[in-house]
């Protein structure tokens, strides 16, 4: 009984450092590619370092971490082909999933979608992007809630920490992204209000394909940065020529 209990605190434990460790990961306060120390992590946590490993491979299985043999363990670093083909993967996902909300539980759908836009005209008015993104996420996730198939449901939670997690990495490093993402929501609440079906679809296409433009446009600016010296990345930030 002994061995069982100390069992289930163990796996509590790691999933509780799970939990912190995907929202530092998701909320962007580690960064893409960072390297992650179970040494580091276990004296921060002020936790041995059993937890810290079981949830770093909790966390690679949802795609957050990668394991590099005789290297280390870092933040997921993703190439141009894998944004495409997640952004891919959300596309055929979410479309669909809009379709089933809108015949099936529309009035949810829709109360859930304006909550999230209120609550993104609130963050926008305080330049709060981390509450932005919240709410952007929780409106595209609407759909899910309410399509009324869970199999399409699971299928996205496979995705959606690899999917938060870019969208604050990458999504917000354009000055005029955060007011066109709010038209566009905006503009799909009217649509989907007046159940326009193929409206619906175009849109939705529009959104996440634009999003993925901007997530490899983003990525392109990392890897330039990446390889600046010192000197230029100094001026690049004080808005001086390099």
């Amino acid at each position: 009984m002994a061995h069982t209990t100390s069992g289930r605190k163990s796996s509590s434990l790691a999933s509780d450092v799970a939990r912190r460790l995907r929202a530092a990961i998701v909320d962007g306060d580690f960064d893409l590619g960072e390297a992650l120390s179970e040494d580091g992590l276990a004296s921060a946590l002020g936790v041995s370092r059993t937890p810290v490993r079981e949830a770093l491979r909790m966390l690679q299985l949802q795609g957050l971490v990668e394991v590099v043999p005789k290297s280390g363990t870092y933040v997921f670093q993703p190439t141009e082909d894998e944004i495409f083909e997640l952004c891919e993967y959300r596309t055929t996902l979410e479309v669909r999933a809009a379709q089933l909300a809108l015949e099936r539980n529309p009035g949810a759908a829709l109360a859930t979608m304006r909550t999230a836009v209120a609550t993104m005209t609130e963050a926008l008015a305080d330049n709060n992007t981390k509450a932005y993104n919240t709410a952007d996420t929780a409106f595209h996730e609407a759909f899910f809630a309410q399509c009324g198939n869970r199999y399409l449901s699971d299928a996205y939670q496979m995705s959606l920490a690899r999917v938060s997690a870019l969208r604050v990495h990458l999504t917000f490093l354009a000055a005029t992204e955060p007011m066109r993402s709010f038209d566009e929501h905006q503009r799909i609440v009217e649509i989907f209000a007046a159940g326009r079906t193929d409206e619906l679809e175009e849109i939705l296409k529009s959104h996440i394909m634009r999003t993925r433009e901007n997530y490899l446009k983003a990525l392109r600016a990392r890897a330039a940065r990446g390889a600046e010296s010192k000197t230029q990345g100094l001026r690049r930030k004080l808005g001086l020529s390099t």
